[in-house]
């Protein structure tokens, strides 16, 4: 038998012995999820006081807006379908971070405690994604407490430096009235 043939029948013999054997996949049962159920009870949305340095400076930053309705609206949902909106808040957050906001606000202060809430809202989204619900309904209560906490001190900065202001132009007019005699 000339080399060619043989070559030929070992090919064969080959693909013949390497070719995937047919098995069928076992069907898998389906596993029932129960819905995640969010307790709603206990959990305030905190809101800014009125302030008009507040909405001069901080309500003219379209990031911030963003973000304040993403966290505000996760309290309307019906927590079955959380995922999404975890992720529409995750990036607005993320948007919030990167861009620097106005002067008074932007401190390490103020950063820090908005990556707190970041940090709460990837927890949940994880504890989401892996249906876990008691810890979800924890992360979603700590949440609320860390955006709180952010708002508060970003109300506290509004405060501080309108108290600076007053301070100075306080001082400034005593000095001219001191100037003027």
């Amino acid at each position: 038998m000339p080399y060619s043939s043989r070559f030929f029948i070992f090919l064969l013999i080959i693909f013949s012995a390497c070719s995937p054997t047919e098995t069928k996949p076992e069907p898998q049962e389906a596993i029932k999820q129960t819905p995640l159920v969010i307790k709603k009870e206990g959990i305030v949305v905190y809101q800014l006081q009125k302030s008009e340095r507040i909405d001069s400076l901080l309500f003219s930053n379209q990031q911030f807006i963003d973000f304040k309705n993403s966290i505000e609206d996760l309290s309307k949902l019906n927590r079955s379908g959380l995922g999404p909106f975890l992720l529409n808040a995750i990036n607005s957050c993320n948007k919030l971070l990167k861009e620097p906001l106005s002067e008074p606000f932007n401190t390490p202060d103020v950063r820090s405690r908005l990556k707190v809430v970041k940090t709460q809202l990837l927890k949940a989204r994880f504890y989401s994604k892996e249906r876990m619900q008691k810890e979800l309904n924890e992360t979603i209560e700590n949440l609320y407490v860390a955006y709180t906490a952010y708002l508060k001190r970003v109300e506290d900065f509004s405060k501080e430096t309108e108290t600076v202001i007053v301070n100075d132009l306080v001082a400034e007019e005593k000095s001219l009235m001191k100037t003027r005699r």
